[in-house]
């Protein structure tokens, strides 16, 4: 087709493009109206932070001599004044916020790599649904997705024009990420890493590798030096930046939490993905005019391969990989261009496909929302279901507490102690996995010695005795321990639901 000729995609009827700019709205009615189970710890730090200033000791569990980093410290914040003010409706217009914003930017961005109206369109739809479904919560990850994009966005943006006033974007960046979610904050230089590479003149003839830089590097070295030194800007200085290197890794952590193993092909997040790696791979094989360049191949491999190390890091194969897929598909136009000689018969012919496509999306769009309402109203032991029943019996569970004599000794574990410190409890442990570790709080390795009490390679009356529990809760995760009490005379079963049970000895 004679270039000349060719009618831009970006000239589909208004209309199209105001259907495809609602989509992403509509998919609001994905959104969780919960409260994810980590907001119970991250509420109560929030509000320490407002009335005491930065912590450097446990105030949640009962190891109160115990070194702590809050590593999300201006998210805490940010959610205790949502939440003190607004309630619940407030936290999840936050998040749905948030979302949008994410929607505008990905958009953006997709737009940026592949100037096709439709193909950024589609692709940034798919990106908005995968992400509100699996990773909109209240977690300080929403803020974390948004600055990634605003990242990918400026260097993109520098590379297409050159000008290197983008990266100014970075160091902000940069400080808002060490701030509001500092176990992410390394992700800020690996997402530089590709286009740094992609800077870097390559001719090796012998191998017949060639490559002409992307872009200046000098600019990009730079930026990356005043992003590192922004980094010191926290409370808790050269600790915060090297979190991640004390928080991943170890095997206490992820035995416990699933979303750092690799995703199950029986989830729903892993049936996605299967789906979009099988969509990508068949538009791939028949389409093999897309164009390859050495940045977004190295983003393609490697947020793909951190999405089948983690369910976490699946959320950046989402942005990254679907942005470079983007690239590659950047010229497909799905035959609905068309030339100044087409005739009516064409015309009519391509308004139709416009208005199949629209009607898939918008079933798309339909599915997904039945499915969440589905999954939040069935009786089904879907994750909602289960943080909401197991609530409302910790709610029980502490209505018996409160009317207990004497001092509270109190166990509960991995999934309950947030919930209890949210009510002014004081636990044994929590959802706050890291800072259990050693090498985080520099005082003993609690989350080793939960795995071991789980597990039964400890003594678990000498664990007891060595804390003085005389409250114990247990949960689904832990039937071992509750069949052990159940057959212990000095322990009673003060209370048994589906999820939880209360246990209780004398002192």
């Amino acid at each position: 087709m004679d270039e000349k000729n060719k009618i831009s995609i970006n000239s589909m009827p208004k209309w199209f493009k105001l259907a495809i700019a609602l989509l992403p709205v509509a998919l609001l009615l994905c959104i969780k109206y919960r409260l994810d189970n980590d907001f119970y710890f991250l509420y109560p730090t929030g509000k320490y932070i407002v009335e005491n200033g930065f912590p450097t000791t446990d105030f949640l569990s009962m190891h109160g001599e115990m070194k702590i980093i809050v590593q999300q410290w201006l998210t805490d914040v940010i959610f205790y004044f949502t939440y003190y003010n607004f309630g619940l409706t407030g936290m999840v217009a936050l998040v749905g916020l948030t979302y949008l914003v994410f929607a505008f930017l990905i958009y953006k961005y997709f737009y940026l790599i592949s100037e096709n109206h439709f193909v950024s369109s589609v692709c940034a739809l798919v990106s908005d649904a995968f992400m509100i479904m699996c990773f909109f919560v209240t977690r300080p990850q929403i803020f974390t997705y948004v600055l990634i994009v605003l990242e990918l966005y400026a260097l993109e943006k520098y590379t297409k024009t050159g000008n290197i006033k983008h990266l100014a974007i970075l160091p902000p960046v940069s400080l808002a990420l060490i701030n509001m979610h500092c176990s992410m904050w390394a992700m800020l230089f690996v997402f530089m890493l590709p286009y740094i590479v992609g800077a870097v003149k390559v001719n090796l003839p012998k191998i017949k590798l060639k490559q002409e830089p992307c872009c200046k590097l000098l600019p990009l070295l730079v930026t990356a030096a005043i992003s590192l030194a922004v980094g010191f800007i926290n409370p808790y200085g050269l600790k915060a930046m090297l979190y991640i290197t004390t928080s991943f890794g170890y095997d206490e952590i992820s035995s416990n939490i699933l979303e750092m193993l690799p995703p199950s092909f029986n989830s729903l997040t892993g049936k996605l993905l299967i789906v979009l790696l099988g969509v990508m791979a068949v538009i791939s094989l028949f389409y093999k005019k897309g164009k390859l360049t050495t940045r977004f191949c190295l983003m393609f491999a490697g947020t793909l391969l951190l999405a089948l190390m983690s369910l976490k890091s699946m959320a950046y194969f989402i942005i990254a990989g679907v942005g470079a897929f983007t690239y590659y598909i950047s010229d497909l136009d799905f035959k609905l261009s068309y030339t100044k000689e087409s005739t009516e018969k064409d015309k009519k012919t391509r308004k139709l496909l416009i208005v199949l496509i629209l009607i898939a999306l918008a079933a798309l769009a339909g599915a997904l929302a039945y499915s969440h309402t589905q999954q939040n109203n069935t009786e089904s032991d879907s994750k909602a279901v289960s943080d909401k029943m197991r609530n409302e019996e910790l709610d029980e569970i502490i209505e018996i507490l409160e009317e207990a004599d004497g001092d509270i000794t109190l166990y509960a574990g991995f999934n309950t102690g947030q919930y209890l410190e949210f009510n002014g409890y004081h636990p044994y442990i929590d959802g706050r996995a890291e800072l259990f570790l050693k090498d985080n709080n520099g005082e003993f390795d609690y989350m080793k010695e939960y795995a071991d009490f789980k597990n039964g390679t400890i003594y678990y009356k000498e664990f007891i005795d060595k804390y003085a529990f005389n409250y114990i809760i247990t949960d689904k995760t832990e039937k071992n321990i509750a069949l052990l009490l159940d057959n212990d005379e000095d322990f009673e079963l003060l209370y048994e639901g589906k999820k939880v049970s209360l246990y209780y000895r004398e002192g």
